[in-house]
C-alpha cells in the first residue's frame, strides 16, 4: 500500500500490542503515583525517623517534584532528539539507582538530594512515555486510555494502601517508609527489563529519516508492508523547539491543558498527599481506620476515572473537564468550613471523597487533552511542558502545604488551596472554549498536518 505519512497509518490501525505497550511506556506514571500516595501514607513515620523541621519537611516532600520540573522539559526535548525508547531505558535506570539510595539515606539532606535526582528521572520519563503512547496507538484506541492518569493514580493508591498496611503490620516501626522506595526500585527494575524488548515508535523513526527501520517496525508490529514516502520533511530538533511550541497558534489550548494540570497538581499534593496526615491530626481515628478511609476515598477516585471517558464522549471535553473542577473547588471550600468548626467534623471524609472523585473524573485527563491537539513533531516538547507545569504546581503545593499544615494547621491550608484551585478553574472555564473541545474525545480530532 502507499502511505503519505506513517502517522496516518498508525492512527488508523489498532495496535494489537497496544495495552502492553501503554503499560510499559507509562510505568513512570505508576512510579510517580506510587511515590505520591505511599509516601503520603507513611509521612508520620518518616518524620519520626529523620526528624525534619516544618520547612525541611516541605522541601523534602517537594524535592521529587522540583527534580521532575527540570526532567520534564529536558526529557521532552531529549526524547524528540534522541528517540523515545532510548530515553525510556535511561530514565528507568536512573530511577532504580536513586530509589535504593533513598531507602538507605541516613539523614534528611541525603534523602532530599537523592529524591531530587529520582524526580528528574520521573519527569523525563513521563514526558517520554506519553509521547511514546500517543505515537503507537490508533485514535480509536486512545479513547480507551483517555483516563490513563486517573486509572493509574487510583489503582496504585489502593495498592499502596494495602502495601503500607502489610508493611506496618510486619515491621511495626518507623523505618516502614524505607520499604516503599525499595518496592518502587524493584518494580522499576522489572519495567526496565520489559522495556528492553520494546521498539522505537515508527513515527519518530520516520520523522528522523530512518525509513528502513520504520518499515521493519511496522512489519513487526502490524504485520504489514508499506511503501514509505521518503521525500517527507525530516524533523530538525534543536533547543529552539522548546519555545517554538508556543508559536504554532495553539496557545489558548495549551493554557487550557495547563490550567487542568494546575487543578490536578494542587489537589494531588496540597490535599491528597496530606489526607492521611490531616486525618491523623484530627485524632479521631486509629492508623488502620485512616488507611480504611483512604481506601474508600481512592476507590471513588477509580470510579471517577471510569466515568471520565464516558463524560468526555457525551458532554465534550470542555464540559467534562470544567464541571467536575467547579464541584471539586466547592467541596474544598466546604472542607474549609468543616475545619473551621462550622460543619460536623465527620463530614471531612465525605467531602474528601467528592474532591477526589471530581478530580479524577474531569481534569485528571489533561494529558489526553493535550495529546489530542499537539503537533506530532513537537509531541515530546509539548508533553514536557505539560508535565513540567504539573510538577511546578505539585512542588509549590507540596512545599507550602507541608509547611502551612505544620505551622498554622488544617484550616488555613484548605482556604489557600480553595483560592488556588478556584483560580485555575476560572482560567479553564475561559480558555477551554476552543473549537477543539466542543465535541467528544480529543483523540477524535485531526489537528495537525502530520496527523
Amino acid at each position: 500500500m502507499e502511505s503519505n505519512t506513517v502517522a496516518d497509518f498508525v492512527y488508523k490501525h489498532n495496535n494489537i500490542k497496544g495495552a502492553y505497550m501503554v503499560f510499559i511506556a507509562s510505568a513512570s506514571v505508576f512510579l510517580d503515583v506510587w511515590d505520591l500516595t505511599s509516601f503520603g501514607f507513611v509521612l508520620d513515620f518518616f518524620k519520626a525517623d529523620l526528624h525534619p523541621a516544618g520547612v525541611m519537611l516541605g522541601i523534602s516532600v517537594a524535592a521529587a517534584n522540583i527534580g521532575a520540573i527540570a526532567g520534564a522539559i529536558l526529557g521532552g526535548y531529549l526524547t524528540d532528539k534522541f528517540g523515545r525508547k532510548r530515553l525510556l531505558m535511561y530514565n528507568m535506570a536512573v530511577f532504580i539507582i536513586f530509589a535504593f539510595l533513598i531507602a538507605i539515606s541516613t539523614n534528611i539532606f541525603e534523602f532530599t538530594l537523592f529524591r531530587l535526582i529520582m524526580g528528574f528521572s520521573i519527569g523525563s520519563d513521563v514526558a517520554t512515555g506519553f509521547s511514546y503512547i500517543y505515537e503507537y496507538i490508533s485514535r480509536k484506541q486512545r479513547n480507551h486510555y483517555y483516563s490513563l492518569w486517573a486509572y493509574s493514580f487510583s489503582v496504585v493508591a489502593l495498592i499502596a494502601i494495602a502495601s503500607v498496611f502489610l508493611l506496618y503490620h510486619i515491621t511495626h516501626n518507623d523505618s516502614v517508609w524505607r520499604y516503599i522506595f525499595v518496592i518502587g526500585g524493584i518494580f522499576a527494575a522489572i519495567i526496565l527489563l520489559l522495556r528492553s524488548r520494546m521498539t522505537e515508535t515508527p513515527i519518530w523513526l520516520y520523522g528522523n529519516g530512518k525509513y528502513k527501520e520504520t518499515q521493519d517496525v511496522i512489519k513487526h508490529v502490524y504485520g504489514e508492508d508499506i511503501n514509505i514516502n521518503q521525500s517527507g520533511q525530516k524533523n530538525h530538533v534543536t533547543l529552539k523547539n522548546i519555545i517554538s511550541l508556543f508559536r504554532n497558534g495553539l496557545n489558548r489550548e495549551l493554557v487550557f491543558a495547563f490550567s487542568l494540570n494546575g487543578i490536578v497538581g494542587f489537589i494531588g499534593w496540597g490535599f491528597a498527599f496530606y489526607i492521611t496526615y490531616m486525618l491523623e491530626t484530627l485524632k479521631l481515628f486509629t492508623f488502620y481506620q485512616i488507611l480504611g478511609a483512604d481506601a474508600i476515598i481512592y476507590s471513588f477516585g477509580f470510579a471517577g476515572a471510569i466515568i471520565s471517558p464516558v463524560m468526555a464522549k457525551h458532554l465534550g471535553i470542555y464540559r467534562a473537564s470544567v464541571i467536575p473542577s467547579i464541584i471539586a473547588a466547592i467541596a474544598i471550600f466546604a472542607l474549609f468550613i468543616t475545619f473551621a468548626g462550622i460543619l460536623p467534623v465527620y463530614l471531612v471524609i465525605p467531602f474528601s471523597i467528592i474532591i477526589i472523585f471530581m478530580n479524577y473524573s474531569g481534569p485528571m485527563a489533561y494529558n489526553a487533552v493535550l495529546n489530542g491537539f499537539i503537533p506530532t513533531s513537537l509531541r515530546g516538547v509539548g508533553n514536557g511542558w505539560n508535565y513540567m507545569f504539573n510538577k511546578i504546581t505539585e512542588a509549590v503545593s507540596g512545599l507550602t502545604g507541608g509547611a502551612i499544615l505544620v505551622l498554622v494547621g488544617l484550616k488555613f491550608n484548605t482556604i489557600i488551596l480553595f483560592i488556588i484551585v478556584a483560580a485555575f478553574t476560572v482560567i479553564a472555564v475561559y480558555t477551554g472554549k476552543s473549537k477543539y473541545f466542543k465535541k467528544g474525545y480529543a483523540s477524535d480530532l485531526q489537528t495537525s498536518p502530520e496527523e
